[in-house]
C-alpha cells in the first residue's frame, strides 16, 4: 500500500492479500464449491477497483519476490483464523497467487482499472523513490524489532512459530515493510500471542504512520493482557 492518501477509505480495516488470507474461515466452504468460488464471493462483482488494486499490489510484489516457497507459504498461512481453514499451499505458493491474479485481475479492469495498473507496482525495497517508499524502508527495522513479540500461547498451533517469524523478518527487509507489518499482525492472531498494552501502542502508531485506518490494529486488541495493578 504506497499511497495512503488514494486508498484511505480502502484500509480502514484489514486489506489486500491478509484480508483475503483471513477470510477464509473454517466454514467459508458451506458457502462456495471450492477456493476461487469463494475469492469471487468475497470480492464481489461491483463496485470501485482500488481495493482489487491493493490486493493485486500485494499479489505481485509476494509472486516476483525472492522470499522462497516455504517463507512465502508461511505469510499466507500466517493470515490463518487459529484453527486454520485457508488453502495449503505447500510446494505451490507462487501458483495460488498466479490463480487469484488471474480472478482478481480480469475483475479489476471490469471495473474500470487501467491494464497497466493491474501489472506493475511501485517501488519498494530496495530502491523505491516514491515518499512512500522511503517512509517504508524508514519503519522497516521497528516492524522487525516487532516480530519478536510473538510467542506461542497455545501449544496447539498447527503453524512453526521461528520459521513463521524469519518469514516475516524476510518480507519486511526484502518485499515491503508495510504488507510484513500486516502479516505481523495476522500471526499475533494465529498464533494467540501475548500483548503488553506498551506493545499495542506501538502497533497502533505504526499502523497510523504506515497509513491504515484505525480497525486495523485494533483486530489484535482482545490480544492484550492488561497489567496487574500496582500494590
Amino acid at each position: 500500500m504506497h499511497d495512503p492518501a488514494a486508498h484511505r477509505d480502502d484500509t480502514v480495516f484489514d486489506f489486500g492479500v491478509t484480508a483475503l488470507g483471513a477470510s477464509f474461515h473454517g466454514d467459508w466452504c458451506l458457502d462456495a464449491e471450492n477456493e476461487i468460488d469463494h475469492v469471487f464471493t468475497y470480492l464481489g462483482q461491483q463496485g470501485d477497483p482500488s481495493g482489487l488494486l491493493l490486493l493485486i499490489q500485494d499479489l505481485l510484489r509476494l509472486r516476483d519476490s525472492d522470499l522462497s516457497d516455504d517463507e512465502l507459504t508461511l505469510l499466507w498461512h500466517a493470515t490463518d483464523p487459529p484453527l486454520g481453514g485457508a488453502p495449503e499451499l505447500q510446494g505451490t505458493a507462487r501458483a495460488w497467487f498466479d490463480r487469484l491474479l488471474a480472478v482478481v485481475v480480469p475483475l479489476a479492469q471490469s471495473r474500470g482499472a487501467a491494464a497497466a495498473s493491474c501489472s506493475t507496482y511501485p517501488a519498494c525495497v530496495p530502491a523505491g523513490t516514491s515518499p512512500a517508499a522511503v517512509e517504508h524502508r524508514r519503519m522497516t527495522a521497528e516492524v522487525v524489532e516487532l516480530v519478536d513479540m510473538l510467542d506461542e500461547r497455545q501449544s496447539w498451533s498447527h503453524r512453526p512459530l521461528t520459521p513463521t517469524r524469519q518469514a516475516l523478518v524476510r518480507c519486511a527487509e526484502t518485499v515491503c515493510s508495510e504488507l510484513a507489518f500486516r502479516f505481523l499482525l495476522g500471526s499475533a492472531d494465529l498464533f494467540c500471542s501475548r500483548l503488553t498494552t506498551v506493545i499495542y501502542e506501538r502497533l497502533g502508531r505504526l499502523s497510523a504512520a504506515f497509513g491504515h485506518g484505525p480497525y486495523v490494529v485494533d483486530a489484535v486488541r482482545h490480544l492484550v493482557e492488561e497489567s496487574p495493578p500496582r500494590p
